[in-house]
């Protein structure tokens, strides 16, 4: 696991309760051990942090599930960019 990732896990891990009973549901951006911003769609968090803070500088949490780790497979995520058609 990255040290990003084990930060922002770490920093989630603090805040999880409060961000649970206020914004269930939602997506948690974090960078460098920090809650940056809430959002309601994963796209579009997921768009404006790499734009932001370049790939493996953040992390996304949807509020309420478990953190994963997708390791190297999360540079594979297409991103609204990517040209993919769904």
């Amino acid at each position: 696991m990255t040290d990003e990732l084990t930060k922002n896990m770490e920093a989630y891990e603090e805040i999880k309760e409060e961000l649970e009973s206020k914004h269930f549901g939602r997506i948690a951006l974090l960078s460098d051990g920090e809650l940056i911003e809430i959002y309601n769609d994963s796209g579009d968090a997921y768009t404006i942090a790499v734009n932001r803070f370049g790939l493996g500088n953040f992390s996304l949490q949807k509020i309420g599930e478990e953190p994963v780790s997708l390791g190297i497979f999360t540079l594979c995520l297409p991103s609204e960019d990517a040209g993919v058609n769904a």
